[in-house]
This record gives structure tokens, C-alpha cells and sequence, in this order.
């Protein structure tokens, strides 16, 4: 499970140590800018995420990939293109692995404490193969840009890309984390419509629960919108004080119910006497010399 350091960010650190539960925010940025920077950090210290995951940053050198209190873990530079990946500072990153040069679908893990963050972009029209993505051990999360039509995430119709999306995550126990119930993640301003190329997917077992994903409102920059996950809590063993303690399983019940039963039948035989004397002695007649 993803166990990772104190929020270190702007703000109240003591408030931050109160709430632990960190989330990762992901948006496709169409290009990203100073301001796009500026709303990114903002959002991310108001929502308590340690780890922002950008697609389409349209930047050819690394310089403009800047986030104030971020680290700069991987990127694919494209000017048409291009990805980004930002870890909170102090916070132990390793960049694992990323797609190829030239590859039409770029995508880049890093390993957060031992969680595995593949941001994904898949440019519209590209085609899609079960290979096309590779998959990494358990506990990891694929978040990004699909672009792939499926009717299980809100489509009316399923595309081939789509299918085939579906069947790697199918084939490699990847859970889909989609709400229908939520806002989608892409509003076109051309034709009006919402739909949703930007999905998230999670490796989970037997004893792990999959994350949480919540779309986040309008985005004024980009038709498409924040979208919030959040990893499931990791369980944390309580620790105690070693003193002694009454082992209840292995306590002789019968012996103590029999020791606390008897003495109260006791004690009320010898009221019970008590009380017939006292009664008999009032019943008799008393004689008066």
C-alpha cells in the first residue's frame, strides 16, 4: 500500500499531519503555461495531492516544467505532445521506465514509495494494441489520456481501440475506476457534448480495495477537466504498551460464574432462616406474669 511522508507544502503543516490521506492530480493541460502552472499548484495544495500528472504540455525543454514545491520526476518532451509527472518535494521518487523515442503513444512510470504511476497519453487516432502499454507489479495505477471509445466508460458505441483497451486491462487484473454518476472528464466546446478520454485504471488483490477517482469542475484553460484519485488508506498496525493482560478465550468461566453464584445462594438460605425465626417468634403467644 502507498505509505508516504507529510504533506510539505504552502500552509499549516500541523493541519496537514491531522489529515494524511494524500490524493494525485491528473489533467490533460492542451498546452501548459504560467497561469495553467499556477491553478495546477493550487489545486493540488487545496485538494492534498502529492503527485501531478500532466498530458499534452507542449513543451520542448524541460525549463517551463516548473511547479513551485514539486519535483520534476519524468518527462517526454513534444511540442505537439508531451508528458509530465511532478512529485511532491522530499518525497522518495525513482523514475522506472518510459515509451520509446518516436513512439506514437507516450507514456512514463514512476515509483512513489513504492507505488508505480504510469502517466499515459494516447494521441486521438492512434492505434491501440494489447503491447502498446506495459504493465508493472502491484500496487500500480494507469492514469492519463486514452482517447479509446468503450461503452463501459460512458460511450454509446465501442470502438477497436476501445476493445482492445479493454482487454489489456481485463487480461492484466487492472480495475477501471469510473463512476458514471460523476462529471466527465472532457467537455467539447465544438460540439457541446461531454465525453470521456481521460481514464484511470488500478492493479488490485485480494486484500486491496482500488482507489478513488472524483472529476473536478470546468477547467477555464483546457476542455478537459481535473480529475482527483485517491489510493486507499494502507492499514497501519496499532502498537501498545507490553503490559500484562487477562487472556479471556482461556478463562475457566464455569469456576467463576459457580464461585460468584454461590455465595449470594448462601447468604439467602441464612436470611431465609433468619426471617422464618423471626416470624415464628411474632406467630407465638406471649404470656405476661
Amino acid at each position: 500500500m502507498l505509505d508516504i511522508m507529510p504533506f510539505l507544502g504552502r500552509g499549516s503543516r500541523n493541519a496537514a499531519e491531522n489529515d494524511p490521506q494524500r490524493n494525485i492530480l491528473q489533467l490533460n493541460t492542451e498546452g501548459l503555461t504560467e497561469n495553467k502552472i499556477s491553478v495546477n499548484e493550487q489545486l493540488a495544495y487545496k485538494n492534498n495531492a502529492f503527485i501531478i500528472v500532466l498530458q499534452e504540455t507542449h513543451c520542448t525543454t524541460a525549463d517551463k516544467l516548473v511547479i513551485p514545491n514539486f519535483s520534476l520526476a519524468g518527462s517526454i518532451l513534444s511540442r505537439n505532445h508531451g508528458l509530465a509527472t511532478f512529485v511532491l518535494k522530499r518525497l522518495e521518487w525513482s523514475l522506472v521506465d518510459q515509451s520509446p523515442d518516436q513512439s506514437e503513444t507516450e507514456w512514463l512510470c514512476v515509483d512513489v514509495a513504492g507505488y508505480k504511476i504510469v502517466n499515459v497519453y494516447k494521441p486521438p487516432g492512434s492505434q491501440l494494441t494489447s503491447t502498446t502499454i506495459p504493465t508493472f507489479p502491484h500496487p500500480s495505477l494507469y492514469v492519463g489520456s486514452f482517447n479509446c471509445q468503450h461503452v463501459n466508460w460512458g460511450y454509446n458505441t465501442t470502438s477497436p481501440d476501445g476493445e482492445s483497451l479493454d482487454s489489456w486491462a481485463t487480461s492484466n487484473n487492472l480495475g477501471l475506476l469510473y463512476n458514471p454518476k460523476e462529471t466527465a472528464s472532457f467537455f467539447s466546446r465544438c460540439w457541446n457534448v461531454d465525453t470521456n478520454p481521460d481514464l484511470a485504471f488500478a492493479s488490485f488483490s485480494q486484500d486491496s480495495l482500488l482507489p478513488n477517482r472524483r472529476v473536478l469542475g470546468k477547467f477555464l484553460w483546457s476542455q478537459h477537466r481535473h480529475s482527483l484519485i485517491t489510493p486507499p488508506r494502507s492499514k497501519v498496525p496499532a502498537h501498545s504498551d507490553p503490559v500484562k493482560r487477562w487472556n479471556l478465550r482461556k478463562a475457566d468461566w464455569k469456576s467463576f460464574a459457580f464461585s460468584q453464584v454461590n455465595p449470594s445462594r448462601d447468604c439467602h438460605l441464612r436470611t431465609h432462616k433468619i426471617l422464618r425465626g423471626h416470624t415464628r417468634f411474632l406467630r407465638e403467644p406471649t404470656f405476661c406474669s
